[in-house]
């Protein structure tokens, strides 16, 4: 059994609320930071760190597991909180974890697949700042095929829409006659997209997409025959929609309470219904308080959803069982891969003891020594280096080893 030394550090929606979660969300430039100081610490071989709105993970190859980290996390002042918030998978555990959050198993709704987007952008970040050697690398390849092997064979996909349509039915409680409604859309990721596909099968047609990113709001409203208004804009348009779902990364509340007051002001109190899936959160939590005002977050749908339904067991039984072969592929790797970096360092011995008995040889036949003499150095050398030496290092292995590893030690220098 080859020794594993990976382990994962993390917290993520089941472990910590929306407004922890909110507070280490990390942007490329902060994630990059992160990556170059975890490295610096003691036994930390290669780190990894997965920011998501969900999730906020630090996968490390080190000799000490997770220790060093979590040490160094509990005496930086700003990481304290993390670790109230913590859990740790280690070995074995922590690659099923990683395969299970690439592919969306471990998602606050599950299947969905902009996990996979995000984990391969925090994949290059930690490659640009060559923080990942050749083990965690190719752990990672490998979830990113597991990802897209689920993604391909299983249905799992089905429940990011489990989301979008209790939004829908909360909505359709609420406004009886949703055919009527406006509706606001902030964002333009694949919340955004489910939720037009929603409101447009229960007819509703007036659409107003808000985005931070012109190119890409223009593009989804083109599509979809909406409207299109910059973000700048919301506090000018805000009064005129009854329902507002918001999805975006923003790391501040796009829509306060004093937006919701002025436009709660121009619609004469007509009600408004908000549904905020953004973490950190979009919608500043007083909203709740007015009256008038139904605020949704995700945790809040995400309770809902666990009551109502029971998800796709099968999908997930079939998901885990992709996960359960991929598994046993990396380890094989890295087990193929220890030993040959044991053939690896023993070849690079024997070419550091050669190459410098050569260079004596060669000086040895510069001062005149005759052939004989100097083919017995070499030859004394070499038996002695080679033998005497890799005679010592068997010796300290033989106390750790078992009656079967001593047996195919003893088979190894037989003569066929």
């Amino acid at each position: 059994e080859t020794k594993m030394t990976i382990s994962v550090i993390g917290l993520n929606h089941k472990s910590a609320n929306i407004d922890i979660r909110g507070k280490y969300s990390f942007t490329s430039d902060a994630l990059s930071l992160l990556l170059r100081r975890i490295k610096k610490v003691a036994d930390v071989n290669e780190v990894l760190v997965i920011s998501t709105c969900n999730r906020t993970e630090i996968y490390a190859d080190s000799k000490s597991g997770y220790r060093d980290i979590q040490n160094w996390l509990k005496t930086e002042k700003e990481y304290q909180s993390f670790t109230n918030h913590m859990y740790v998978h280690q070995e074995e555990d922590a690659i099923r974890h990683l395969f299970k959050v690439v592919s969306g198993l471990d998602s606050m709704v599950v299947g969905e697949s902009e996990v996979f987007g995000q984990v391969k952008t925090s994949y290059k970040i930690a490659l640009e700042n060559k923080t990942i050697g050749s083990k965690l690398k190719r752990l990672f390849e490998y979830s990113f095929s597991v990802a897209k092997n689920v993604r391909t064979n299983t249905d799992i996909g089905g429940n990011a829409i489990s989301f979008m349509y209790t939004s829908i039915l909360l909505i359709k409680k609420i406004f009886s006659n949703i055919e009527e409604k406006k509706c606001l859309l902030i964002g333009a990721g694949e919340m955004t997209e489910l939720a037009l596909k929603y409101l447009k099968s229960n007819n509703v047609n007036d659409i107003t997409i808000c985005n931070r990113k012109e190119e890409k709001g223009k593009k989804l409203a083109l599509e979809n025959s909406c409207r299109y208004y910059h973000l700048n804009n919301l506090s000018n348009i805000i009064h005129e929609f009854d329902m507002i779902i918001t999805s975006t990364s923003s790391s501040l509340p796009l829509i306060g309470k004093g937006n919701i007051e002025n436009a709660l002001e121009r619609r004469n109190n007509d009600s408004i219904v908000l549904i905020d899936l953004g973490v950190p959160r979009d919608v500043e939590s007083q909203i709740n308080n007015l009256d008038n005002v139904y605020l949704y977050t995700i945790d809040d749908l995400g309770e809902i959803i666990e009551k109502n339904y029971k998800i796709r067991e099968k999908s997930i039984e079939e998901a885990e069982e992709i996960i359960k072969f991929k598994i046993i592929e990396y380890k094989n790797w890295l087990a193929e891969n220890n030993s040959t970096e044991v053939i690896k360092n023993y070849r690079e011995y024997v070419d550091d003891i050669a190459k410098g008995i050569v260079l004596k040889a060669k000086r040895m036949s510069k001062n005149g020594d005759d052939i004989d003499s100097i083919i017995d150095y070499i030859s004394e050398s070499l038996k002695n280096k080679l033998a005497h030496e890799t005679t010592l290092k068997l010796k300290e292995l033989y106390p750790n080893l078992d009656e079967d590893k001593i047996q195919k030690l003893n088979n190894l220098f037989k003569e066929n």
